[in-house]
Parts: C-alpha cells; sequence; structure tokens
C-alpha cells in the first residue's frame, strides 16, 4: 500500500498548525506558526494515554517534546481491567487521551476507572481530552421508553470526577449541555487537517475551481456550511456550491431518497462526521454518479469503519476519502482502501490544545468560526 507517512510527518513538526484569526475571518489560514515551535509544557502537566489510540497519544506527546505518562493497564483473565498510575501525579494537572471507540463499552470502563486512579492519587485537575465521543448519535429520544445514552454517559463521567472535556467534531454540539457549568467542555473543529492537506496537495478538479460540498443528510447541513466557510477562506479561488441528499428515516424504496442542488458535471465533496458502515456513503456517491458529478470525495471526522465498512467504500463510486486519526484504523482496512484513503493527523491540534489549556489561553481560534 501506498506510504501515508507524507501525511502524518508534516504534522508532526510543530510548525503544521495553521492559525485562525480570532478577531478577522480574512486573516483564517494566513498564518502558520514559527517554524519548529517548540513548546514549554509545565512541570505539573502530565498527559496520559488509555488503550484506545495509543499511536495518536504517542504522536501529541512527540509534538509537544515530552514523554507520556507512566501506567499500567492490563486485563485479567476474565476481562477485568486493572489500572495502576506509576507517577507521582499529586497536586498535577493531568490529561487523558482516549478515544471511545470500539470496543466502546471496554474503553469507557478503562477511561472511568482511569479517572478514578487518578483522583484517588490526589491529582489536582482531570482533563479528558476524547478525540472521538462513543455514544454521541444516541443524543435524543426516538421512543418512551429509550435512554439518552450520550447525556448518561456525560453524568458518569462528570460524576467520576473530571475538571474539562475536550472532544472533536461532535456529532451534535449541544451535546455539550448535557455537562453541568462546572465541566466545561470544548468541541474543536477538525476542518484545519483538512486545509493543511489541500493546500500541500491540491485537489484535480475538472472543471476547475469548482467544488460542490454535499450533505449526506438534512442534519449535517450546518457541518457542510462550516466547511464552506473555512474552504472560501482558505481557498478564495476556488467557488463552492452546496447541495444536500433529502431521505426519510427509514426510506422504503429510492423514490423516498431525493437530491436538493445540481451536480451534473460537478466536482463532489461528500462531508460527514462519522463513518460507521460505509453505506451512508456508498448510496450518496452513487446518488450524485446518478445525477451527473463528473467525481466524488468524501471528508469523515472519525472512521469507526464498522463491519464491512472497508469493502463498501472501496467498491463504491468515491474517487478519494478523507480521515482523521481520531480513531486508529486498522492494518486490513488500509489494505483494502489502498490509495482511496488519506489519514489527516490530529495531533497538532490536541498538542496545541494542551499548551493552552496548561497556560490558560483561549480555545477560541481552535474551535472554528462557530460550534455546530
Amino acid at each position: 500500500m501506498r506510504n501515508l507517512k507524507y501525511l502524518v510527518v508534516p504534522f508532526l513538526c510543530k510548525s503544521s498548525l495553521l492559525q485562525l484569526s480570532t478577531y478577522n475571518r480574512e486573516e483564517s489560514y494566513t498564518k502558520v506558526y514559527s517554524n519548529q515551535k517548540q513548546y514549554k509544557i509545565e512541570p505539573e502537566t502530565i498527559v496520559f494515554s488509555g488503550n484506545s489510540n495509543t499511536k495518536l497519544a504517542s504522536e501529541v506527546a512527540k509534538c509537544l517534546g515530552i514523554s507520556l505518562g507512566k501506567v499500567l493497564l492490563e486485563r485479567f483473565a476474565d476481562g477485568e481491567c486493572n489500572i495502576q498510575v506509576l507517577e507521582n501525579v499529586r497536586g498535577r494537572n493531568a490529561f487523558i487521551i482516549q478515544s471511545t471507540c470500539p470496543p466502546v463499552n471496554e474503553n469507557l470502563i478503562e477511561l472511568f476507572l482511569f479517572i478514578s486512579a487518578l483522583r484517588r492519587a490526589s491529582v489536582k485537575t482531570i482533563t479528558v481530552i476524547i478525540p472521538y465521543y462513543g455514544y454521541s448519535r444516541q443524543d435524543h429520544k426516538l421512543a418512551k421508553t429509550e435512554s439518552i445514552a450520550a447525556a448518561d454517559i456525560a453524568k458518569i463521567l462528570e460524576q467520576t470526577g473530571i475538571d474539562h472535556l475536550v472532544s472533536i467534531d461532535l456529532h451534535r454540539g449541544q451535546l455539550q449541555g448535557a455537562f453541568s457549568t462546572s465541566v466545561p467542555v470544548d468541541n474543536l473543529s477538525p476542518y484545519i487537517t483538512l486545509i493543511y492537506e489541500l493546500n500541500n496537495h491540491p485537489l484535480k478538479l475538472n472543471p476547475p475551481n469548482e467544488l460542490t460540498l454535499v450533505s449526506p443528510d438534512f442534519n449535517g447541513v450546518s457541518r457542510v456550511k462550516k466547511v464552506q466557510d473555512e474552504l472560501r477562506v482558505a481557498f478564495p479561488n476556488i467557488k463552492t456550491k452546496l447541495a444536500m441528499i433529502y431521505k426519510s428515516k427509514h426510506p422504503v424504496s429510492e423514490t423516498e431518497i431525493s437530491l436538493v442542488g445540481d451536480v451534473n458535471g460537478k466536482n463532489c465533496l461528500i462531508v460527514d462526521d462519522i463513518i460507521d458502515s460505509g453505506r451512508t456513503l456508498k448510496n450518496a456517491a452513487d446518488i450524485l454518479k446518478r445525477e451527473g458529478a463528473k467525481q466524488v470525495m468524501a471528508y469523515g471526522t472519525h472512521p469507526v469503519f464498522s463491519g464491512k465498512a472497508a469493502l463498501n467504500l472501496g467498491i463504491s463510486n468515491l474517487s478519494k476519502i478523507y480521515v482523521t486519526d481520531t480513531i486508529q484504523i486498522k492494518e486490513l482496512d488500509k489494505q483494502i482502501l489502498h490509495e482511496k484513503l488519506s489519514v489527516l493527523s490530529v495531533a497538532p491540534l490536541l498538542a496545541e490544545t494542551i499548551y493552552r489549556l496548561q497556560k490558560k489561553e483561549s480555545l477560541h481560534e481552535l474551535l472554528g468560526a462557530h460550534n455546530l
């Protein structure tokens, strides 16, 4: 398979993170942090990693120029999790990096016990960084007797003893309201990674300088509009338009699925937050091709890739798929998708976030123009 290092290595240089202007959006993406920026991490700050995405956590630590905190994470024969913190954390500010991706329940329990172990070791503050927030799609009731799992997980995290939560591209921004005011939540915008990738590897557009951004459903329109705003600032020469695929929740026939917008002869980029089974993107690509789209690409922040997702995407009409490394992708899935797949690293984004939080600086520039 093609070596994906070129997508990760540039981000590991601290020069790679583009700075968004707090006051003037016209200045967005025009300033780059100074070459080989050296972070000064305070002795009171310590960063730990759970088992869900150790590769990402290691890259974050490399960006910061530190080593991850030592911790023993083990499983007993019956599957129970045991966590022992091997660092002196008394009076220190701890950061835990742990995506609650599949196996989601196992990673959640590990996170809860990790928080508890730190609290029992007299840590001063705990900031949990959850790049992918599992259960985020269960954020409202579809039936009277259903739980609202996203809010329930928030309550458990809060009761376990966290002081701050950071996530990336939450399924819906209002999930931040599930936490009390004593636990602030920051929802980072991931699109800086896409901007950086397109700066270094421009899209081959035909017709040139025209791109139609497509939402695969009604709920994703605001997300697509946000990407359009970011692209207009970063690439003013590219003319962007919007389209949307409208479908009922459980369509029984193709007549219940329709396209809003003109894609005939256009370059299309489908934008979504989660790629799970891959069927949504595959079906969306089929519809766009049927309506005359010239080429169809996709961006998805969180590559859950359940079941046969890689196979579904591999045989789809998608010519390119951009994802981030909030979830570690299986090697087999990378081999199946081969050159279709580009993995964009969020490590510098998280490193900058940790640095600003320990310095008590604003994260406004890292949240994007507005939360979804």
